[in-house]
């Protein structure tokens, strides 16, 4: 039996809402900027159950960074990005109580965008891996930074 199971709960337990809420901004019905629908999708190797999908709506400001389309943490900072083309490349470290390094990419089209992000957790040894896709669905006022 893997002695990191435990550990690895706990992680999933604590990290995968804090991103999907990072997805799942407030949004209002009408404005100026880009109300978005976004689907998550979270997948830990090793781990006997699946985190079924998730889609919310978000709201990003029209004249955003490229960063604000990354979900994070609320202890997670970025530390490298790079805008080439249509594709956006980061990569962030978390602190915490479960320490992590994360590295992803986003492709945006118009009206539309994917990504990716892999999530090293140090203390587990451990993966966790995201994708998402979000569309553009209508305007929204965002929320003061």
């Amino acid at each position: 039996m893997n002695l990191h199971i435990p550990l690895l709960v706990r992680a999933i337990r604590t990290i995968a809402p804090a991103l999907v809420l990072a997805v799942s901004m407030q949004a209002s019905a009408q404005g100026k900027d880009d109300l978005w629908e976004v689907t998550t999708r979270m997948e830990m190797p090793g781990m006997p159950a699946a985190i079924p999908p998730r889609t919310n709506r978000v709201c990003a400001a029209k004249n955003g960074k490229d960063e604000d389309y990354v979900p994070r943490q609320g202890d997670c900072r970025m530390v490298d990005s790079k805008r080439t083309g249509n594709k956006f490349s980061y990569r962030m470290e978390c602190a915490g109580s479960n320490p992590a390094t994360v590295v992803g990419e986003l492709a945006f089209g118009k009206d539309a965008y994917d990504g990716q992000m892999q999530m090293t957790m140090h203390q587990a040894k451990q993966t966790m891996n995201m994708t998402f896709s979000g569309k553009r669905v209508g305007d929204c006022t965002a929320p003061a930074k």
